[in-house]
């Protein structure tokens, strides 16, 4: 315990003020109106002094010492101190006509001492509530009571393979994202290096389009990247690949051999609650729920894409989706809100880069929409008039593909690829995968062509067709455009002169 020696002044010697005294009056006067518009009665905060006995009146002595109650520690070798708040101790003189104590007034060099240690208390307060537990600032989430029980048991194996990613280009901060634990560098026979899967979002340095299907995205595969876990400890990561279609990225780094593989569910059913997970700068745990919803992509985005009935966290993107058994469903995507890409896609090219190194994909050069999930109404419609129930209506025709060419038309409808039936968007990509590994897998380079038979319902002849295409294989985004740039002297035979503008003018295409 510290005792600090002040000398508290007695009541004769206050009565007697010294020509120093007498040139603070001011100052004393303007510490006094602060302590009464903190306490009307001027009993709220106190510094306590030692009673060592009273006088002939029955007065208390107190000691010329007070207690120092705000310091971190007693010794050295002594537990932190309790937290206590100092007090002055007041001498109450008198009553007033209500019946409230009237107290003496405090000398200005108390006072002072008051709030040099309220200052103290003030800083260990703060000090002690960053405790982790006592802040009560960290959230997760809001709170859904429902859901409070099955979120703790679907999150607790996940805290420990959710992690915290951020870029940056010549010390510039570039992305902030999250990512998790995929699997073991098989050149590592430690297991001290690990394999995170993130978005490719993490390293896009110039994203001028909305529209990916553009692909105008600018990559940046020489940006620093740093790993953050949960116990606040980093470590640099290293890009192993990044494709640019799927917008997925991996990176390596320095793990603890302790790290469990997480568990992986390719079974997503509609109105499927699920969990939302990402790590904020502070690589504090962040989560949000939903449900999941099907539904067909904007013409913006890619065939890949899931969705579920709410956001994920804002530092979420590249973070896990999870079932309430810890499995992974997807991994959160940066397109639109609720966007994931299923984690049947991703083991899919999680295995192809392990094995071949790349993940190369077939282009089929062609915006597409699943019957299945339109509104029950415009099914019914397709039903009755054309006689189908599933498949995938081509949406728009990218200029000069293979597929323009072969007479596939905005309005037909795709109805197998190399006689497997296709009901969904998700489908299809994994088709198209399972064909990109057996390519490969026959020793094919992966930049080379591939030949498919698409099975093709051509809505205007209510006819059904079989078109034989031989497409493009490469890891480079998918490619459709729509629009044509012409000079106004190559179309001035087929429109009115009065409409052709100077220099070049949009002109859609019409796949009609």
């Amino acid at each position: 315990m510290v005792w600090m020696v002040k000398k508290i002044r007695t009541c004769e010697e206050a009565a007697q003020p010294s020509d120093a005294e007498i040139a603070r009056k001011e100052e004393v006067d303007q510490a006094t109106d602060e302590l009464e518009a903190t306490s009307s009665a001027l009993c709220a905060p106190h510094i306590r002094q030692e009673v060592v006995g009273h006088d002939s009146n029955a007065v208390e002595v107190y000691s010329e010492t007070f207690r120092n109650e705000a310091e971190e520690d007693v010794v050295s070798s002594a537990p932190s101190s309790p937290l206590c708040e100092p007090r002055i101790q007041q001498e109450v003189i008198g009553h007033d006509s209500n019946g409230v104590e009237i107290c003496k007034a405090i000398d200005i060099e108390t006072f002072r001492a008051y709030r040099q240690f309220e200052a103290k208390f003030d800083e260990k307060l703060a000090r002690k509530m960053k405790l982790p537990t006592l802040d009560g600032c960290i959230s997760s989430s809001p709170a859904d009571a429902e859901l409070h029980h099955g979120r703790q048991h679907a999150t607790k194996a996940a805290r420990s393979f959710v992690l915290a990613l951020s870029s940056s280009i010549g010390g510039k901060p570039l992305k902030q994202c999250s990512g998790f634990f995929i699997g073991w560098d098989e050149s590592d026979k430690n297991h001290e290096t690990g394999l995170i899967l993130t978005s490719a979002h993490l390293i896009c340095s110039k994203q001028p389009s909305l529209d990916s299907w553009l692909c105008e995205d600018e990559y940046a595969p020489d940006a620093e990247v740093i790993v953050h876990f949960p116990d606040r400890t980093t470590s640099k990561g290293k890009l192993c690949y990044y494709q640019k279609h799927y917008n997925i990225a991996l990176f390596s780094t320095k793990v603890k051999p302790s790290l469990q593989l997480p568990v992986f569910n390719d079974n997503v059913n509609c109105g499927q609650m699920v969990l939302m997970l990402g790590r904020d700068e502070l690589s504090i745990l962040k989560i949000n729920h939903g449900r999941v919803q099907f539904q067909n992509p904007c013409t913006f985005e890619r065939h890949h894409f899931m969705y579920t009935y709410g956001a994920a966290p804002e530092c979420g993107i590249g973070g896990p989706i999870v079932d309430f058994s810890e499995a992974i469903l997807g991994m959160s995507t940066p397109d639109s809100e609720g966007s994931f890409v299923p984690s049947s896609i991703l083991l899919k090219c999680f295995h192809l880069w392990r094995k071949h190194g790349r993940i190369p994909r077939p282009h089929l050069q062609l915006k597409l929409s699943a019957i299945q999930y339109l509104d029950e109404a415009h099914i019914e419609r397709i039903s009755l008039d054309c006689g189908i129930d599933d498949g995938l209506i081509v949406k728009e025709v990218s200029n000069g593909s293979m597929a323009e060419k072969n007479g596939i038309r905005v309005g037909d409808v795709v109805e197998s690829l190399d006689g497997n039936c296709i009901t969904s968007l998700v489908e299809l990509e994994i088709m198209l995968l399972d064909l990109s590994q057996q390519h490969l897998e026959r020793g094919s380079n992966s930049d080379s062509k591939i030949d498919v038979e698409l099975g093709i319902f051509r809505t205007r002849r209510r006819k059904r067709t079989t078109i034989k295409m031989t497409l493009k294989l490469t890891e480079e985004g998918e490619e459709v455009i729509t629009l044509l740039l012409l000079d106004p002297k190559a179309i001035s035979s087929w429109v009115p002169p009065e409409k052709v503008d100077q220099g070049q003018i949009d002109i859609r295409a019409n796949s009609a």
